[in-house]
């Protein structure tokens, strides 16, 4: 890879291996940090994995999407928020990757390569103390 190639080219390209050449993952993975540190770009991980769920999406329809709610998703909770999502995006494949955080109340934040759902009780009560 360049040294001055951008995120996005970067992205692609590793989206790209990951996908075609599912077993050697591991080894596509290792490139890319092996890039970021010779290259002095470390400080951009999270855009650059960022870019790569969003080529995911673009290159073959699948959806990465990072849940936290207060409590572990029920199966009914978690199929219609991939109902949700499918409709919302026409993604072809959603993978929910799930965290627990009590501090959230109630409810759940949902977050996108590109954009995030919060209906969590936390964020609700938060705007309501800003009203004068």
């Amino acid at each position: 890879m360049n040294r001055k190639a951008s995120r996005r080219v970067i992205a692609r390209t590793i989206a790209a291996k990951l996908l075609a050449e599912p077993s050697q993952r591991k080894h596509w993975v290792a490139v890319l940090a092996a890039y970021l540190v010779d290259a002095n770009r470390v400080d951009e991980l999270d855009l650059v994995v960022n870019d790569i769920a969003h080529e995911f999406f673009e290159q073959r329809g699948e959806l990465v999407v990072d849940v936290t709610s207060a409590r572990p998703l029920t199966d009914q909770v978690r199929n219609e928020l991939k109902q949700l999502l499918k409709s919302a995006t026409a993604a072809k494949n959603i993978d929910l990757y799930e965290k627990v955080d009590p501090a959230l109340l109630g409810g759940l934040i949902a977050r996108t390569p590109d954009a995030q759902l919060d209906v969590s009780v936390k964020t609700k009560l938060q705007k309501l103390a800003t009203i004068k």
